[in-house]
């Protein structure tokens, strides 16, 4: 199989206008996957988007054929009690580029950057997404319970899947 390469690089405020576009697109065709909102976020300008990517949260972008495909990001936990510990966050891929790799890349290096600084890895998926469930599955993590009625939308509750890995235990 002849997959084009993809290059995951950390996206700078220079980037803050593909970022834009690739977050509102999220927002937009997966509302139960992330708890802002598509209407909350649009309305900022590509500023307030540069100034996130400058942000204490890392985020990642998955170039395939020049394109932004994916975006993922990495957030580690502040204070001394939590330190140990960081989310991955806002994770998504363009439909166009789901089942050619580039998720579980996204993942792999958000976990690579995570073993810098942190212990375990914690991100939240909407209970009724198979594939990414299965993702995550994949890259060794585990589920350690489930928040009923993590978001409500237009009156239907989504529930959320917590799930971890340790970083630790798998060097």
């Amino acid at each position: 199989m002849n997959m084009p390469s993809i290059e995951i690089r950390r996206l700078a405020p220079a980037d803050a206008g593909l970022y834009r576009d690739i977050r509102l697109e999220a927002l937009r065709l997966s509302p139960e996957a992330f708890g802002s909102a598509y209407e909350t976020e649009s309305a900022h300008p590509v500023e307030w988007f540069a100034h996130r990517l400058e942000g204490d949260a890392v985020i990642l972008g998955a170039f395939r054929r020049g394109e932004l495909a994916g975006i993922v990001g990495f957030v580690a936990a502040e204070g001394p009690k939590r330190q140990h510990k960081g989310a991955l966050v806002g994770m998504y891929v363009r439909r166009e580029a789901r089942r050619a790799g580039v998720g579980r890349l996204l993942v792999d290096a958000a976990l690579e950057l995570a073993a810098q600084s942190v212990e375990l890895v914690q991100l939240v998926v909407v209970k009724g997404n198979e594939p990414a469930c299965q993702l995550y599955q994949n890259a060794g993590f585990v589920e350690y319970g489930l928040e009923r009625h993590a978001l409500k939308i237009d009156g239907r509750y989504y529930d959320d899947i917590l799930m971890a890995r340790d970083l630790v235990a798998r060097a």
